[in-house]
């Protein structure tokens, strides 16, 4: 049952980030939009910057969890690359609410510590795509550190072009033609 009310607190979040008009987060909604009192709410969480942590957690995992199944597979690095750019931009068009937390826009002074965790996920994630893009670094046009540096700043981008389009504007209507030119940048066929 504890799980579950923590699951529903974690949902109720989520739905909350992905509203077009975000208003400041409090507990007090919070509790009222999962059904519980602000006292069970704290039975579940220490503090709201907690309930922020598990969720960014639960995206961190999804997304890494992906990437080290590309990484392990037997498919070209360009497809392993094109494959984890794909999902993490479905993934976020799916999840709005998570589109909000990578882009920071959804964390209060107070929620500092997961807007660290946002900036070492992004550190994570190029890591990730330089030691893939490493692999066949002979068919890169520049440094697979630069290429993955250009790699997650277009995803970043993206996220924010979402945003700010009120998420009307779903980036996987334009996911194919925004790797194209972005792999032209990178690799040399």
């Amino acid at each position: 049952m504890a799980k579950d009310r923590k699951n529903i607190i974690l949902q109720s979040l989520a739905s909350m980030l992905e509203e077009k008009n975000l208003s400041k987060v409090t507990t007090a909604l919070l509790a009222k939009k999962s059904g519980i009192t602000e006292a069970a709410l704290y039975r579940h969480f220490p503090s709201k910057r907690s309930i922020y942590a598990e969720l960014f957690s639960f995206c961190d995992n999804a997304i890494f969890q992906k990437c080290n199944e590309l990484k392990k597979s037997d498919i070209s690095t360009n497809e392993k690359i094109k494959n984890i750019f794909v999902f993490f931009v479905i993934f976020i068009e799916k999840n709005k609410g998570f589109a909000r937390l990578l882009s920071r826009e959804a964390l209060s002074s107070g929620e500092q510590n997961v807007s660290e965790d946002v900036n070492q996920f992004y550190e994570r994630l190029e890591l990730v795509i330089r030691q893939i893009l490493k692999e066949d670094s002979d068919n890169l046009i520049s440094q697979a550190g630069l290429s993955a540096q250009v790699i997650v700043t277009v995803l970043e981008g993206s996220i924010g072009r979402y945003i700010r389009s009120k998420f009307k504007d779903s980036p996987s209507t334009y996911v194919d033609n925004l790797w194209q030119l972005t792999s032209i940048c990178i690799f040399k066929n």
